[in-house]
């Protein structure tokens, strides 16, 4: 076996080591690119984040204006907490703070708001572009959607064919 001599700059040329050529990576195409720091949130989304922490509400889903998030959920704070008959009924009714949800929501924003309270449910809704928003204030979860409201047309009237025989 022959051991490989160093180059130590006094040889030959000729004994010289080939000149090494660098590899260059290249990335394969099934890598992902490289990932980057997400941009920061606006301010008004930062300033919708700490009011949710304020009034220890967990924001689940949105597709809704920031300013109509921040209304509902301070709405929803403001129910559970203004229950009138703490002696008698201890927690809140669901129903009743549905009801006075969806009918603050319909008089400020237009009719056909829908709203559901509940400590467990399921759900699967269609809602109009701007219009849900589903969040959770201590045990209870709060769903609120709004839906296309379309004016009911009624058919032609049916011309009757009389029929000779």
């Amino acid at each position: 076996m022959e051991r490989q001599r160093s180059y130590n700059g006094r040889r030959n040329a000729d004994e010289r080591p080939q000149k090494i050529t660098q590899c260059t990576l290249r990335r394969s195409s099934s890598l992902p690119p490289l990932a980057r720091a997400p941009p920061p949130p606006p301010p008004n989304e930062l300033k919708l984040a700490a009011i949710a922490i304020d009034l220890n509400v967990r924001l689940r889903s949105a597709d809704m204006p920031l300013t109509m998030q921040e209304r509902a959920i301070r709405r929803g704070r403001a129910l559970l907490e203004a229950n009138p008959d703490e002696t008698k009924r201890p927690t809140p009714n669901p129903t009743q703070l549905a009801m006075c949800l969806k009918k603050e929501f319909d008089a400020m924003y237009g009719p056909a708001w829908h709203c559901v309270v509940g400590k467990s449910f399921g759900s699967f809704v269609t809602h109009a572009g701007g219009g849900f928003l589903y969040f959770s204030v201590d045990k209870f979860c709060f769903l609120l959607f709004k839906t296309e409201v379309r004016p009911l047309v009624k058919p032609p009237s049916l011309l009757r064919l009389k029929i000779k025989n």
